[in-house]
């Protein structure tokens, strides 16, 4: 009965978000492309404060700024994992890095669209 409570104990849970906490730090520390995409975020919020965008728009606009920063973080991920396990030149590892940028940049791609038309008709 004791190991139920033990994976959903309160310190348990602070150190999870610790751990995810340093993650992004890592990639701001490390990824080029993250710090920028934050930049594109912090002055997409900055705009949407100024032109007093509605409740559905910062939804929208929350929604695919979140996942813009999600795609980057996986993309680090997968880069940091096949760097790891694979020391030499491999054409599969380049599909699949070629994959994840790939869906960074549908993702980039999508949220510049979403941002063009929740902020840049009230521009």
């Amino acid at each position: 009965m004791l190991g139920i409570f033990k994976a959903h104990h309160p310190i348990r849970h602070a150190k999870s978000f610790k751990h995810a906490f340093e993650g992004i730090f890592h990639a701001l520390l490390n990824e080029p492309n993250f710090r920028v995409q934050v930049v594109i975020v912090t002055v997409s919020i900055f705009f949407g404060k100024l032109l007093e965008i509605s409740n559905v728009e910062w939804a929208i606009l929350i929604l695919s700024m979140g996942l813009l920063l999600t795609a980057e973080l996986i993309n680090t991920a997968v880069e940091e994992i096949m760097d790891h396990f694979v020391k030499h030149d491999n054409p599969v590892t380049k599909i699949i890095k070629d994959i994840s940028a790939g869906f960074v940049l549908i993702n980039a791609i999508s949220s510049l669209l979403i941002l063009y038309l929740v902020l840049g008709t009230k521009l």
